[in-house]
């Protein structure tokens, strides 16, 4: 993911609702059984990129609602502390390996909405805050990024890599 930042909250949200529509674009070419049965050497599938999409999403939604950023992510505060982002992808991937392809849009798209919402209630100055100092009192893995920076890995930046993924995965049929 690069590093990159925006210029304001009206920019941010204008490049998030672009690669937003980015991967729904890549989504409508993509059939159910496409997206449900091809793995890739990991053993994930387009279905299993979504819920990370989601989930990693979800993680940044929690966070701006003052939570940390584990009960967003669904595993627990060890593994999350762990910094071994594998691992919290592995269980992410088998806590979600039931639900229905459905369901996991559905989800996909409700949580972006509501990040969507959430974002809208900040000022400019509010993403130029370290990401940490909306989890007061929680010793949170600071590692200095913005909130700005933490929006754009889990939208704007990371869209792209898993349609990208998603896409080769299906071209693999």
């Amino acid at each position: 993911m690069s590093e990159q930042t925006l210029p304001n909250k009206t920019e941010l949200t204008a490049e998030m609702e672009r690669q937003w529509l980015a991967l729904n674009a890549a989504l409508e070419q993509m059939s159910d059984k496409q997206m449900t049965t091809i793995r890739d050497a990991a053993g994930w599938t387009v279905k299993d990129h979504l819920i990370h999409l989601a989930v990693w999403e979800r993680s940044v939604l929690v966070v701006l609602k003052g939570r940390p950023r584990y009960e967003g992510l669904g595993v627990d505060e060890a593994l999350y502390r762990s910094g071994d982002v594998d691992a919290v992808n592995a269980a992410i991937q088998q806590n979600w390996e039931l639900v229905s392809l459905e369901d996991v849009l559905t989800r996909l798209r409700e949580i972006h909405g509501e990040l969507m919402l959430e974002i809208e209630k900040l000022s400019d100055a509010d993403l130029l805050r370290p990401f940490t100092a909306y989890l007061p009192g929680e010793p949170e893995m600071g590692d200095g990024r913005l909130l700005e920076e933490l929006i754009i890995g889990n939208t704007v930046d990371h869209f792209p890599e898993h349609i990208e993924w998603m896409e080769t995965l299906v071209a693999q049929e």
